[in-house]
């Protein structure tokens, strides 16, 4: 699809304010291979020792109370409740390796948070945002 509207650019700038107010953090997509394939409904012994997938990128923390004015109207109260923090992250017009918006888990240093929620703003095929709700 042809980038007419100009979401190149806009990609672009996001990436550049990200990476200039936020601080590097590392993304974990688990591993989902079951440790007994005769028994694969008891899943994988450790998801989390050895991820599927990792991608390092620069994310900027917001507090939850200030979804709303992100434009995040729509996520369960409940759900925001149980969000400590709110990553905003732009992988530019270049994707980690893998959709940031399947990740499990998000390094913050030796601080390790959960993934309780995703949102992406991706007009047409560009991903401009995500919008990653993490706890402890």
């Amino acid at each position: 699809m042809a980038d007419i509207i100009g979401y190149g650019d806009i990609a672009a700038d996001a990436l550049s304010l990200i990476n200039g107010t936020g601080r590097q953090v590392t993304f974990n997509r688990f591993d989902q291979t079951p440790a007994n394939s005769g028994k694969p409904w008891e899943g994988p012994a450790d998801p989390s020792a050895s991820p599927d997938a990792t991608a390092s990128v620069f994310a900027a923390f917001v507090p939850p109370s200030d979804a709303d004015s992100l434009g995040l109207s729509g996520i369960d109260q409940d759900l925001l409740k149980r969000t400590e923090q709110i990553c905003i992250v732009a992988p530019g017009t270049v994707n980690p390796p893998f959709d940031l918006g399947t990740a499990n888990e998000c390094s913050d240093g030796s601080v390790k948070w959960k993934v309780t929620f995703t949102e992406t703003l991706a007009p047409g095929d560009i991903v401009l945002l995500y919008f990653i709700g993490v706890s402890r």
